[in-house]
């Protein structure tokens, strides 16, 4: 996928609804990004890549058969690792909920999976979303995408 990527909603939803763009294919391209992203800024905790495939083919599916849930429908999403989604293992990037796996999901995950978001994974963060610079995170600091100089020990 070499073209621009819709930078909005809307022209993602109208992506899907027009057909020149479906969501398993942008899934795969945004697990890709999310990825490189990964191993260069630190950015996510864990990538959803099985479930978000799923989730992705279901989307896919809707929008062939006309059925699509609304204009989250096929868009991918990440949560900070402080937002539980059901299944999906919750650190708030502390050891001390290190194997925390919630059997619930926070109200906002819960709206965006029932429009038929895709979640493609946790993003880092400092422990318990105390601090600004994830220089506290049992993951690692993470790096800034637009100056990878900056590090996070600058911003205590």
């Amino acid at each position: 996928m070499n073209r621009r990527l819709p930078a909005t909603l809307r022209e993602l939803s109208e992506c899907f609804r027009s057909k020149s763009l479906d969501p398993l294919t942008f899934t795969e391209h945004t697990l890709r990004r999310a990825s490189n992203c990964t191993k260069r800024l630190n950015a996510f905790i864990r990538i959803a890549s099985q479930s978000a495939l799923e989730q992705a083919e279901a989307s896919a599916q809707r929008h062939r058969s006309g059925s699509t849930l609304g204009p989250l429908d096929g868009a991918t999403i990440a949560v900070k690792d402080n937002f539980c989604t059901r299944n999906v293992a919750t650190t708030c990037a502390s050891r001390m909920l290190e194997s925390f796996v919630p059997t619930y999901s926070a109200t906002v995950w819960d709206r965006l999976e029932r429009g038929g978001a895709v979640l493609v994974g946790k993003t880092n963060m400092d422990q318990f979303g105390m601090g600004s610079g994830t220089v506290d995170s049992i993951f690692g600091p993470t790096r800034n995408c637009w100056s990878e100089s900056l590090e996070g020990e600058r911003f205590r």
